[in-house]
């Protein structure tokens, strides 16, 4: 069972209402960048936090729960269930427990968790269905995602796992600089950034919150995550 944290209850969600009503459910991915950057002045306010140290630990979560808020329906209704890593390091029983066991990797005699924000699962089964990267920037460890997709795909036990990079692709600033290394978007007579090439091709689906101007079968819109995920995980 999802548990969203006191901040994004009291602080994320009123912001993201506010959103929803202006801009309503269609296009409100567009604006995840814009409801994080309110949420940061507001949780920087109330903890005193003028260096943003603070905000930087806590916003990778923030993204995360704001990507769930928007699939958990979805998923559960289609019969899965949803979770984060932090659910399943911190169960030691139960279905999530036979979660990490469908999905750990051993390094020897260790035993290590993949870079997994978010993982659908099957509630009757415990298998593993796919996993949600959640990231900010795409320069933020998106290589350690692809690693993760390959090492994944290597190994019998998980290879049929779905591997998904969401990300609100910070590099590209509209209002100031337009595009920025390494944007996931491509411009007008140019080739794609190292990013887009290698996210295109090893992921199985690369999401941005916001308006791309060059979208793939593998890289698009946030907005098309739900229908993509529906048609590949029922295939299964």
């Amino acid at each position: 069972m999802i548990k969203y944290t006191a901040n994004f209850n009291d602080i994320l969600l009123p912001i993201l209402e506010k959103y929803l009503k202006k801009y309503g459910q269609v296009e409100i991915h567009k604006y995840f960048f814009d409801i994080l950057d309110e949420t940061k002045d507001i949780f920087q306010e109330q903890n005193n936090d003028t260096n943003g140290q603070k905000w930087r630990n806590e916003s990778g979560k923030m993204l995360e729960l704001l990507v769930i808020y928007f699939l958990h329906k979805e998923i559960t209704g289609l019969g899965y269930e949803i979770t984060t890593d932090d659910e399943i390091n911190n169960s030691d029983s139960g279905i999530l427990e036979k979660v990490w066991h469908n999905i750990v990797l051993k390094y020897g005699k260790y035993p290590v968790l993949p870079d997994s924000d978010i993982v659908i699962y099957d509630p009757k089964t415990a298998e593993v269905k796919a996993i949600i990267s959640c990231k900010a920037s795409v320069r933020e460890r998106f290589a350690q995602t692809l690693y993760w997709k390959v090492k994944l795909s290597t190994i019998e036990r998980t290879k049929n796992i779905k591997m998904y990079f969401v990300t609100l692709d910070k590099e590209y600033n509209e209002k100031k600089t337009g595009f920025k290394k390494p944007s996931l978007d491509v411009q007008v007579n140019r080739k794609p950034t190292k990013p887009r090439i290698l996210l295109e091709y090893e992921m199985d689906g690369v999401y941005v919150t916001r308006d791309m101007e060059n979208e793939s079968d593998k890289v698009k819109m946030f907005d098309k995550f739900i229908d993509d995920l529906k048609g590949l995980i029922t295939m299964q």
